[in-house]
């Protein structure tokens, strides 16, 4: 084994992103534990955001007064919420660091749960089906 292998195989270590070196955790997530962030930890903290729970509150008056046009406006509003979270980084690269170190987690649960919301919005307050009068 020569030196220059031996070198790169000793500098691994460094390279690699670990709770020592999370200084972007530290300021992304301050409260981060060291863990590995879960599918499931990462949708309640999407959804604790002071967006997501207006648009939660804003999804629930949607479903209550049956508004087909409300129903439009509340899942136009969480799709630009999911493009915010997934394309493009607010943060300026500190999610991308997080996602690298470990305290951000996919947001896949997230989305997945904010599309049956949605399309359970959309039919829910469609016109109802035409009665049939023939006797």
């Amino acid at each position: 084994m020569g030196p220059v292998r031996r070198g790169l195989i000793l500098a691994i270590p460094a390279i690699l992103p670990a709770p020592v070196w999370a200084e972007a955790c530290a300021t992304f997530r301050p409260g981060w534990d060291g863990m590995p962030v879960t599918i499931f930890d990462e949708a309640i903290a999407l959804f604790s955001t002071p967006i997501a729970l207006i648009l939660l509150v804003a999804s629930m008056l949607v479903i209550r007064f049956r508004s087909s046009w409300g129903a439009v406006a509340v899942c136009l509003a969480w799709s630009l919420l999911i493009t915010a979270t997934t394309f493009f980084d607010p943060t300026g690269g500190l999610r991308n660091a997080g996602v690298a170190e470990g305290c951000v987690g996919s947001p896949a649960l997230f989305i997945g749960i904010v599309a049956a919301l949605c399309a359970g919005m959309i039919i829910y307050t469609g016109p109802p089906k035409p009665k049939d009068h023939t006797a």
